[in-house]
């Protein structure tokens, strides 16, 4: 799996880009790297482009997901609930849609999307 996670000081976000089979241990580590990045930044939006990425998670761990970002994020002082993600992936939605079903009931602000430019305007109005 390849990623990349840089800030956009125009748009005063973070943007991540992920191709290739991605494991819960290879998101638990993209978690860090964003959450630093948040606390580094003072940034609490986030714009991720799965469009590219085979998820190789369990359901188990897809329920997981959330509780353990939480904690990842937590680790470097930044609240997971405060962050605000748009996530761009691809048409086989069924393991997303779970994901961000677990997320919202966690109390977190994630939505998946089609199309990039409609993850931006959710992610970008005030």
């Amino acid at each position: 799996m390849a990623h990349t996670i840089v800030y956009n000081s125009e748009t005063h976000a973070m943007e991540s880009k992920i191709q290739g089979i991605l494991t819960f241990n290879e998101v638990k580590n993209m978690i860090a790297e964003m959450a630093s990045l948040a606390k580094e930044k003072n940034c609490r939006l986030l714009l991720a482009d799965y469009s590219e990425a085979v998820l190789q998670l369990s359901t188990v761990e897809i329920y997981d997901l959330p509780q353990a970002a939480s904690e990842i994020v937590a680790s470097s002082g930044v609240q997971l609930h405060e962050l605000k993600r748009a996530l761009v992936v691809k048409n086989d939605l069924n393991d997303y849609r779970f994901f961000e079903t677990v997320t919202l009931n966690n109390g977190q602000n994630a939505k998946m999307f089609h199309d990039i430019d409609q993850a931006k305007r959710w992610l970008f109005a005030k």
